[in-house]
């Protein structure tokens, strides 16, 4: 896989179950929700440094990735994203200038919100079972 060209999801869950999503400061997103995210750079070894750099930048949080759910095509500046379940060892952000807020939603909560398109696909397969977490 070309990682110049990928991106990562992080799904960050609180003990009760429920994910951490950002709402998006920046233009021409502002206002749509979406959890950590990014591109892989050039630093980035692997899938896995990825979702950990971007988890850090985006939110301070220390993770753990635990595994890869799915591969699938991008609807921003890159070709592919995947998204990975990770473990972190808090559930209280810091976000910086790029989220304006945040907060912890269930899967039928966060379908209700304005989300990335690829965030709802991903969303919907796992509330139809087609994706498991």
């Amino acid at each position: 896989m070309d990682l110049s060209t990928h991106g990562i999801v992080a799904l960050v869950r609180n003990k009760a179950g429920d994910f951490l999503l950002l709402e998006d400061s920046r233009e021409p997103m502002r206002g749509h929700w979406a959890p950590p995210h990014g591109r892989c750079e050039s630093t980035d070894a692997n899938e896995e440094d990825g979702v950990i750099r971007e988890v850090k930048e985006e939110t301070g949080l220390s993770i753990r990735p635990i595994r890869k759910v799915l591969t699938q095509p991008a609807d921003t500046k890159v070709k592919t994203v995947s998204f990975w379940v990770v473990e972190s060892e808090s559930d209280v952000p810091t976000l910086n200038e790029e989220s304006s807020s945040f907060g912890w939603f269930s899967v039928d909560e966060l379908l209700g919100l304005t989300l990335y398109p690829g965030t709802r696909l991903f969303f919907e397969k796992v509330k139809t079972g087609e994706v498991e977490i």
